[in-house]
């Protein structure tokens, strides 16, 4: 691949015939401040979006945001801390601390995206760009900048862009200075260890480390790389002991996460069976991620070769999209090409392979384009190497002109997709909820108002101001309503999406029929709703 310091006539297409434009895209790819200024400018761009058009999360991924995020976030705040069965709890402090300063969870929660995609940016250029060369970085940041999936997920609450914010900064510590410095070393471990504790996954960090030592682009001796894995995974478990001896006091177990739930819904529930009934019915039970690989282990590994195809597949179409997929699968043919093991022993490998731990950690889990927006640069890299890199390219074949055009023309469709999808989905949140809340405290006493509400999704608690709780699971009304009672629920929200998952109690979304013990006080009809008093 290219070397960061990129001969001037390469620049600059061939001396002989220099255009005016070129000159420019040069000298605008070569400016040292490129980096802050694509992200500051994106910062700007998605702080206005958000605020403006983002009024309510979705019934997607921001089901977490109002389910557990906010209530382990305002708990926090009350000096206790609750155990996420998925989760480390460092984005719920980060929650409750902004959430704070900012008096509403849901700007809080927009506000930590923005400065965490800011971060992802600014550190993913300068490290590219030290890396590889100035226009690898100007690619791979307008990439960054118009990918649909990281759009959304700057403005879509949740943990996803903290933790590439952590992850992209343990890197920074890891691939930036030339040099070994213990220090650096220090800063990743301790930066890693956060990133575990927003996401689980973060232990590709430590794996990705490994290898770097084992790679040893550092040229250190075996004395210092054992010293230095030391360093790095004590500073990790410093770090981490506080929250894992609380799971071991409360949870019985220091490493304790029900992310094994998951992969056993996927190996043995999937397209069988709805995943509520998979967990709520009772029929399946596994206590760790031992008892679901050994329940049939063949299937397991089966199902991890094939996650490595569907995985794949599935970034290309909905991570990085048909364009840039199909250069991505070019990049890997001519990197092939150019004989891989060249680089094998350098930092651009390892700093790739690090693309590759990551995408093999996720093979576990059920697929997410969320998951995977932290390939999109890596992903980017290959899908340019067949236009930047030297050896047996089109670098050497078209005019530097043309290349360009082609990668800005590529990209620029990228964001012609993106903006279409965002433009559509950055107000899709349930807006009848906020209507719904306008007139339950317009109309509804204080003293009246109620403390717990059953729903399919938490977002009508979390706008009304009630506890929530999930709505039963029952075969007919007097079930339902038995186990109403038992749960001592003041109110029921029962919509679309509450007959879509409870099938026998479709009836509640006509108000006009009577439901013994139930009141109907508020109804929408486009879509349809209903909220409901437990008498």
């Amino acid at each position: 691949m290219q070397k960061n310091k990129i001969n001037k006539k390469k620049r600059l297409s061939s001396k002989e015939n220099p255009t005016n434009l070129l000159e420019l895209f040069y000298s605008i790819i070569n400016y040292k401040y490129l980096p802050i200024i694509f992200a500051l400018v994106y910062l700007v761009i998605l702080s206005f979006l958000s605020f403006t058009y983002h009024k309510i999360g979705d019934y997607g991924v921001e089901t977490d945001f109002y389910w557990s995020y906010v209530p382990y976030a305002q708990t926090f705040l009350k000096g206790e801390f609750l155990i996420d069965a998925f989760r480390g709890p460092l984005y719920q402090i980060v929650l409750g601390i902004f959430g704070f300063v900012m008096g509403e969870y849901l700007k809080a929660g927009m506000l930590i995206n923005i400065l965490s995609a800011f971060a992802v940016i600014f550190l993913t250029m300068t490290i590219v760009r030290k890396l590889f060369s100035n226009e690898y970085a100007f690619f791979t940041g307008l990439l960054l900048t118009v990918n649909p999936i990281f759009i959304q997920y700057t403005y879509s609450v949740g943990t996803d862009m903290l933790f590439n914010a952590l992850a992209c900064l343990t890197i920074y510590f890891l691939f930036y200075k030339k040099e070994y410095k213990v220090n650096n070393i220090i800063l990743a471990a301790f930066v890693t260890a956060l990133a575990y504790l927003t996401r689980y996954n973060g232990i590709f960090l430590i794996i990705l480390f490994l290898f770097i030592l084992l790679i040893n682009f550092w040229r250190i001796d075996l004395r210092k790389k054992i010293k230095s894995a030391i360093i790095f995974i004590g500073v990790f478990f410093i770090t981490i002991t506080p929250w894992c001896i609380y799971l071991l006091i409360k949870k019985g177990s220091f490493f304790y996460n029900d992310n094994y739930k998951n992969i056993a819904y996927e190996l043995y529930g999937k397209g069988k069976i709805s995943w509520d009934s998979f967990w709520f019915s009772g029929n399946y039970n596994f206590s760790s991620l031992f008892d679901v690989i050994f329940k049939d282990p063949i299937n397991f590994i089966l199902h991890m070769f094939k996650n490595v195809y569907q995985h794949f597949v599935l970034d290309m179409q909905r991570l990085m999209g048909f364009e840039i997929g199909v250069l991505v699968c070019l990049g890997f043919i001519v990197f092939i090409i150019n004989n891989p093991l060249k680089y094998f022993k350098s930092k651009k490998f390892t700093y790739l392979t690090g693309g590759v731990v990551f995408f093999l950690i996720l093979l576990l889990v059920f697929y997410s384009e969320r998951f995977s927006i932290f390939l999109t640069p890596f992903y980017g890299i290959i899908a340019f190497y067949p236009f930047l890199s030297n050896g047996r390219s089109f670098n050497n074949i078209f005019p530097k002109s043309i290349i360009i055009l082609i990668l800005l023309f590529v990209t620029l469709f990228s964001f012609a997709r993106s903006y279409a999808f965002n433009d559509s989905n950055i107000n899709s949140g349930p807006k009848e909820i906020l209507e719904t809340r306008d007139w339950y405290f317009a109309n509804i006493p204080e003293s009246e108002r109620g403390k717990t509400i059953a729903a399919r999704k938490p977002h009508i608690a979390y706008y009304l101001n009630m506890k929530f709780n999930l709505i039963p699971l029952a075969d007919n009304y007097v079930e339902f309503l038995d186990k109403i009672k038992e749960e001592k629920d003041d109110y029921i929200y029962f919509s679309y999406y509450e007959a879509q998952t409870r099938p026998a109690l479709q009836g509640l979304l006509n108000p006009e029929y009577y439901f013994p013990g139930l009141t109907p006080i508020y109804y929408h009809t486009n879509p349809p709703g209903v909220l409901y008093k437990v008498e």
